[in-house]
């Protein structure tokens, strides 16, 4: 089963060369806090300064992290990723999507093409149930690889209808 996984061995090496990183700062962690139902008053306690949250929260799966997690999918999804190319020259980073059971999914652009390292290019992932899970989770993954690094993300979904 998949939860039952860590994140994988640890290269140092791989980390000090990426080819490919998601950023996420502290903004990304104030609209996680709001996507639960944090308060201004706890969101102060935190920060130091008041901090509202966006209205309507951002949607935890819309949250720029490498892993892509939609609990209680309700009809079609559209996820979106920002990466950052940290690499030498232009690339081409192509994708595959492992398919998940019960959902046909699709991402778009299919193809990064990268022309400068610092480079930030948006990806969509849209999802498309056609068969509840019942309570349980499928998995799949979307990697990106070029002729040196293979980046991965595993995807998990609830679906809860169709």
């Amino acid at each position: 089963m998949p939860f039952d996984y860590g994140s994988g061995h640890i290269n140092p090496a791989a980390a000090i060369d990426p080819g490919l990183i998601y950023d996420y700062d502290t903004n990304n962690l104030i609209d996680f806090l709001c996507s639960y139902g944090a308060s201004v008053a706890q969101l102060k306690n935190l920060t130091g300064t008041p901090v509202y949250c966006k209205n309507p929260p951002i949607p935890s799966y819309n949250f720029n992290y490498p892993s892509i997690g939609v609990f209680n999918m309700s009809g079609n999804v559209s996820v979106y990723r920002t990466v950052t190319y940290v690499g030498e020259g232009p690339t081409v980073y192509y994708s595959k999507l492992q398919a998940i059971t019960g959902v046909r999914s699709s991402v778009y652009p299919n193809v990064l093409r990268f022309s400068k390292s610092g480079e930030k290019l948006t990806y969509r992932i849209d999802f498309v149930p056609y068969k509840r899970s019942n309570g349980s989770f499928e998995f799949g993954s979307l990697t990106w690889r070029n002729d040196v690094h293979m980046v991965r993300s595993p995807i998990a979904v609830n679906v809860a209808s169709v």
